[in-house]
Parts: C-alpha cells; structure tokens; sequence
C-alpha cells in the first residue's frame, strides 16, 4: 500500500489529485469521499481505450492503472509537467493572468482535432480548468485534458461507429466552446468600458 503524505497538488469536487509518492512522474488520483463517479467514468474510459489497443496521444495522461493507498484506491496517470519540470498550470490560471484567449484557440483546435481523430470523447466536466497548459519546450505548447473524459452514457450502440463517435465529439466541442467564451475570465477580457458612460468633470 503506498503512503500519501503529502498535501494535493490539485483538488476538485469530487477528487483531490497527489504526486505519486514513488514517482513524481506520476499522479494519483483519489475520491474524496466514496468512489465517485467521474473515477468511474474515467476508469471505464482508459479501459475502452485499451480493448481498441491503446490509443497513445500527448493530449490526455497516460493510464497506468489503479493502486491502494492510505487515504484509499486511486487513479495513477501521468503528471503534466513543463519541460523544465514545473507542474503545468491549467488554462484558466493563464486567461486570469490576462493571457488573451486568441492565443490559446489553435491549441484548443489542436485538442478537439486530437479527439476526433482518436475518437477520444469527453463529458460536461472538460473545462478550462483542468486542461493544462503543458510547456514540451521553450516554443511549443500543447493542451492536455487531465478530466472530464468519458462518456455520461452507461452504453451507446451507437458508439460502435465511428463517424457517429465524430458527430458527437463536434458536438460536445461546440457546447465547451461557447462555455469557454461565457467563462469569467475570458467575458473580461473583453469587457471595453463605454466612452459615454465615463464621468465628465463639471465645471
């Protein structure tokens, strides 16, 4: 059983998220209560992907399975770090921060073509904050999806074909997409203050 000691690195409703303690390569992801359900639908997913034989893609953590530890069963995937071997941010760290969101929209169109073309689907919990803003190099950025993976349906026949897996990607995108732009940190950045309504000195 591996010993957790250490405060998490990231924590959500659901989940909190620690650097294995064996390999700080690795993370482990961890219910905060019992298992919850996007553990579920997370371990589902990882293992459809392996019945079609694996699907390797540097835009979502490899999965390298399940592990026991004192603070209970956990999700051990790779940790996303820069280059350099800083813990990468999530987007939403950097719109805050003022980035422009123009910067990161052929990253996004990157991610949703990865998606498709590894029929990767996603749920409503894919936001902007937990895709990490991963630095491979001084020039070259990529997105990469650390949750909201899988599906919310139990069993869709339908996913058996895969230009109805695309369909439903091109879908889901377009719902995320129009999120991302109704998001606090982005509607500011374009929120120009109106002449008109700026106080005038009365003489």
């Amino acid at each position: 059983m591996l010993q957790i000691n250490s405060d998490p690195i990231g924590k959500g409703r659901e989940r909190a998220c620690y650097v294995h303690p064996e390999d700080p390569r690795k993370a482990i992801k961890i219910s905060t209560g019992k298992i919850s359900t996007q553990s579920k639908r997370e371990i589902k997913f990882y293992r459809s992907l392996q019945k079609r034989g694996g699907v390797v893609d540097e835009h979502i953590p490899k999965f390298y399975g399940l592990c026991e530890t004192n603070l209970g069963q956990g999700i051990v995937v790779d940790l996303i770090r820069n280059y350099d071997g800083e813990i990468s941010r999530p987007l939403n760290w950097y719109l805050a921060q003022g980035f422009p969101i123009g910067e990161f929209e052929p990253y996004l169109d990157e991610l949703k073509n990865a998606f498709l073309q590894n029929l990767i689907i996603f749920n409503h919990d894919l936001t902007i904050g937990n895709l990490l803003v991963q630095k491979s190099s001084a020039t070259k950025v990529r997105l990469v999806a650390i949750d909201g993976l899988g599906d919310v349906i139990a069993l869709n026949w339908l996913d058996f074909f895969p230009f109805l897996v695309r369909r439903k990607i091109r879908r889901r995108w377009a719902r995320f997409i129009a999120h991302v732009y109704r998001t606090p940190e982005v509607r500011s950045q374009h929120e120009v203050p109106d002449p008109e309504s700026a106080p005038t000195d009365q003489a």
